[in-house]
């Protein structure tokens, strides 16, 4: 699960960016990490779920790709259960894979249980969010860029 910023239709704006300046591209590549880091950052802080451990956090990752002819950028985690909380889960039956009973701790005391049933998990599609709330720095950033990129081309 990922949610994936690319900037489509760079092919003429590529070509003319190579007689631009090595600085203009250097910007679009600096927006385009930023904007990742930023997306990903915001996941990390604004999520609904309790954490203990905090691995469903750090399992955010952001990517960026430069090509010549596309730059991309990528937040999203590979994590089940980092998924099974941004997406939820349907109410379900859970039974031990190796033993014969499920046991964990409640009151200071142990519980046993050949199986339980799991009420669900409500969807907190925290990735989603994040990258809505960022959407108007990320476009304000390359636009940035690239107004920069056509003064420097005239």
């Amino acid at each position: 699960m990922e949610i994936r910023i690319e900037v489509k239709g760079l092919d003429e704006a590529i070509s003319r960016l190579d007689k631009v300046s090595a600085g203009t591209q250097l910007r679009l590549k600096d927006a385009m990490r930023t904007a990742v880091r930023d997306i990903q950052e915001q996941a990390r802080k604004e999520h609904q779920f309790t954490t203990r451990t905090e691995e469903a956090e750090r399992s955010i990752e952001g990517t960026t790709s430069f090509q010549k002819d596309s730059y991309s950028g990528t937040v999203g985690t590979t994590r089940l259960i980092t998924i099974y909380l941004h997406q939820g889960t349907k109410r379900h039956l859970i039974r031990p894979k190796q033993k014969l009973a499920l046991r964990w701790t409640a009151g200071g005391q142990f519980v046993f249980a050949k199986r339980v049933r799991h009420p669900g998990t409500k969807k907190d599609p925290f990735i989603f969010k994040a990258a809505a709330h960022e959407k108007r720095k990320v476009l304000s950033r390359f636009e940035r860029a690239v107004r920069q990129a056509i003064g420097e081309a005239y």
